[in-house]
């Protein structure tokens, strides 16, 4: 358990199993990269979608028909204020707009509280002419969807839907309340599809059997902030009387003085920078601490497979030996009273699983002095003094700037903003801000600009009800908007920049069609849009379904002279034939628009209804 060669990327974990598709997701996450997210949904057909340096290293038009197919169906719920601005203009972005839900804690007066599971669950149906049962899979985890390269620890359970039990699994009942309860955390109304979503998964997530992993079982799911109950039970009520694990990046004093009995030989890991700032005497109530360590090498294994170095600490988790037992609680929540105490305020998601103590104990994980030239945890942690233990205070005057950051970035994601669509006798647009009320900032706010996230900042206007952003050309029509706040307070100053999901009035109705021709842009890239399309799901990397194999002609004479592309939809309609449903829509799409029907060509589109004739007979 937690071994550094054990690492496994987050697109890897959404990949359905053998013989299932995609069918929808439910994501939730503090902070967001929406680069990260637009990789999410390729990652359902193709296992390559990150470089080694966490970049998207695929095709433009493989990231457009992944967004294109499956980002209607991932609802991603992500604390507002905390989603990270695109670097660069990606019009595949465009598919992700109704993806994005800004979600913020019950306790709105308590600016300090977040939204911060980073939890997902995802449905899998089996494919065509299969009697399968539906497949779940939940993916509780301490890292947010972005490409931070942090240590994050992660748990995947896939489960099977038991369509034959009536009444649900008792031990489900927190899981199922957590999911029901996302869409009352939203600003605003959620997609109706999203709705359902959760619907759907609350009813099935009660008869789902969760496939466990070996030695271990599940004990029970945790959630945080959902509802004003007493946790003061968390994650034990007779605690101080066990030995405990707490590893966690960030601490809170009140919290670890609750949990680390005397005489209990109890261990606390944290980062260094942490540890220097916690109450000492929280400090010396765990027998060993220990902290991560900084500039780690990388794992060989890493290095050999092109994985970027990971560094700092970012993972969250509990570990208690009870009797000849051992329970791992592993999510969200930091070791602080906000975030799991007995009246907490942030919305957090943890599991709970039990085992050996041998084999899922804290010795266990901790390993010996002799296992850290073994690739153990332990090679990844160093003793730390608790004499140095609150001899670093924290930047008061930064902290005054962070929290009126927060509260600003907080106001503005909750504001709702209208843009207003026209279009110009030049066929070019406009879109203007409304707001439904003028925002209160904090008076150590000086500036507060914005500008469309998919053109250049150099556009930037200031944030206020009129703002209007002229001479638009269609692929630069956004529902996502880029605001930059600044402060200053005590001499010093800073800023934060962050995204936000606004209401998209007055666009064209057929935009996304449009925007897809634009994007494929001649009959080329249409065919080798197909050939990507017609790749079956599996572990080739991308860059093979964008080259025609041995002996097929080469990409600028693709068409209907091509036998390879014939053979390879008869072969599809034989052995998959559901792959070509994902190649009508796409032909139907570009057939809403005269544009996209030319790029067609007559000859493929007569070729096409024809086989599709067949197809649907099958």
């Amino acid at each position: 358990m937690l071994e550094p060669g054990s690492r496994r990327l987050f697109l890897d974990t959404l990949r359905p199993p053998e013989g299932y598709s995609f069918d929808r997701a439910i994501g939730a996450t503090f902070t967001l990269d929406l680069m990260a997210l637009l990789s999410v949904p390729l990652a359902f057909s193709f296992g390559d979608a990150q470089d080694s340096d966490g970049e998207l290293a695929t095709d433009p038009l493989a990231l457009l028909e992944g967004a294109r197919r499956h980002a209607s169906r991932v609802a991603v719920f992500c604390h507002g204020g905390r989603m990270a601005a695109p670097r660069a203009a990606q019009p595949a972005l465009a598919f992700l707009e109704k993806s994005v839900i800004s979600a913020f804690p019950l306790l709105k007066r308590d600016r300090s509280a977040v939204f911060h599971p980073k939890v997902w669950v995802l449905r899998y149906v089996p494919r065509e002419d299969s009697d399968l049962p539906t497949r779940y899979r939940l993916i509780c985890q301490s890292r947010n969807l972005t490409f931070d390269a942090s240590w994050d620890a992660s748990l995947v359970l896939d489960a099977t839907l038991n369509h034959r039990r009536v009444r649900g699994y008792p031990n489900r009942s927190p899981l199922v309340d957590f999911i029901e309860r996302l869409p009352r955390l939203a600003s605003g109304p959620v997609p109706d599809f999203h709705a359902e979503s959760v619907e759907l998964f609350a009813d099935e997530l009660r008869r789902v059997e969760f496939d466990m992993p070996a030695g271990l079982s599940l004990r029970r799911f945790w959630h945080f902030g959902i509802k004003r109950a007493n946790n003061d039970d968390f994650p034990d009520p007779d605690l101080r009387q066990k030995r405990i694990l707490v590893m966690s990046p960030f601490l809170g004093g009140e919290f670890l003085r609750k949990v680390a009995g005397p005489g209990r030989r109890s261990v606390l890991i944290s980062r260094r920078e942490e540890l220097l700032k916690a109450p000492p005497d929280a400090i010396r109530a765990f027998s060993e601490v220990y902290a991560f360590r900084s500039g780690l090498e990388p794992e060989p294994e890493d290095t050999a497979a092109g994985l970027p170095p990971l560094a700092g600490l970012h993972a969250k988790l509990f570990v208690i030996d009870d009797g000849w037992d051992a329970r791992v609680i592993i999510g969200s929540a930091n070791s602080t009273m906000a975030a799991v105490g007995q009246y907490p305020r942030n919305v957090e998601f943890m599991v709970e699983l039990e085992g050996k103590k041998s084999v899922f104990g804290i010795d266990a994980l901790l390993g010996s002095g002799d296992d850290q030239e073994s690739g153990k945890f332990s090679s990844l942690i160093e003793p730390f003094c608790k004499d140095e233990a609150g001899t670093v205070e924290d930047d008061a005057s930064a902290l005054r700037l962070e929290r009126v950051l927060d509260e600003a970035s907080d106001t503005l994601s909750r504001l709702d903003i209208a843009a207003h669509v026209t279009e110009t006798a030049t066929g070019r647009y406009a879109m203007q801000l409304r707001f439904g009320e003028s925002p209160k900032l904090p008076s150590s706010i000086e500036s507060a600009t914005c500008w469309p996230s998919t053109v250049n900042e150099m556009r930037r206007q200031p944030l206020e009800d009129g703002a209007e952003f002229a001479d638009m050309s269609l692929d630069r029509l956004t529902a996502f908007l880029t605001i930059e706040v600044s402060a200053s307070s005590g001499g010093e100053e800073d800023r934060r920049r962050f995204a936000r999901p606004v209401r998209l009035i007055g666009a064209p109705e057929n935009r996304l069609q449009r925007l897809l021709v634009s994007m494929v842009k001649n009959h080329k890239r249409f065919m080798e849009l197909l050939w990507l399309l017609l790749a079956p799901d599996g572990d080739l990397p991308l860059s093979q379904f964008l080259t025609p194999s041995e002996g097929e002609t080469n990409g600028a004479e693709w068409g209907m002279a091509s036998p390879g592309l014939l053979e390879r939809m008869m072969d599809t309609l034989a052995t998959d034939p559901n792959r070509l449903d994902a190649v009508d829509s796409l032909v139907n799409d570009l057939k809403e628009t005269e544009a996209g029907a030319e790029l067609i060509g007559d000859d493929f589109l007569s070729m096409w209804e024809t086989l599709w004739k067949v197809r649907e007979s099958v």
